[in-house]
């Protein structure tokens, strides 16, 4: 559940049952088919009750162009500790995690960041995360090695080089919510020891 200090005591239960996040509700209300666009706000919610705005942290939406369509583009959400990187979440279209390509490029695309996040973060260990829908991938950077692995194509045979089991984690249900949070709470501690 998330951290009752982070809802200021206001506890939300959504159509389903689930007692947490104060959006969940709005996460909900975005399927069956939803769009990449109807997650926007709902995680743009959630990283501002995580990382206030009365704090030093800063929340910034960044749009970029993808490598190969001008209609080709992905969402980083970038958490700043006043100038300074701390944390990014990657929104990609819901319907890309049915398909090896599309999750590949997702995970291409968030690994083209993680050298600049870990480049300026100030601290150790560098946090992203890809979300499509609910689903979430979590990347860290440590000692300039990232986890996960990426997975080299094979010359002459289909590689499935992001595994749509690596978004499995979904942020709707207990497991997901812990991760998430724990991440956060990570970031924040060591915000605090700076």
């Amino acid at each position: 559940m998330w951290q009752e200090s982070m809802h200021k005591g206001r506890n939300v239960v959504s159509s389903s049952g689930h007692k947490g996040c104060p959006n969940t509700a709005q996460f909900e209300q975005t399927l069956p088919t939803p769009s990449e666009t109807d997650f926007h706000g709902a995680y743009n919610k959630l990283l501002n009750l995580l990382f206030p705005p009365d704090t030093e942290f800063t929340v910034v939406p960044q749009y970029f162009p993808g490598p190969s369509e001008p209609v080709d583009f992905f969402i980083l959400y970038e958490v700043f500790l006043e100038d300074k990187p701390v944390f990014i979440l990657q929104l990609k279209p819901p319907g890309d995690l049915r398909y090896a390509s599309t999750r590949e490029a997702a995970d291409k695309q968030i690994r083209s960041r993680l050298p600049d996040l870990y480049a300026d973060c100030p601290l150790p260990v560098s946090h992203a995360v890809s979300a499509m829908r609910t689903q979430l991938c979590f990347y860290k950077v440590c000692n300039r090695v990232i986890v996960p692995r990426s997975i080299p194509a094979h010359p002459d045979q289909l590689t499935d080089m992001a595994p749509r089991a690596r978004w499995s984690c979904d942020i709707l249900q207990d497991e997901g919510e812990q991760r998430f949070q724990a991440v956060v709470d990570e970031i924040k501690q060591g915000c605090a020891a700076l």
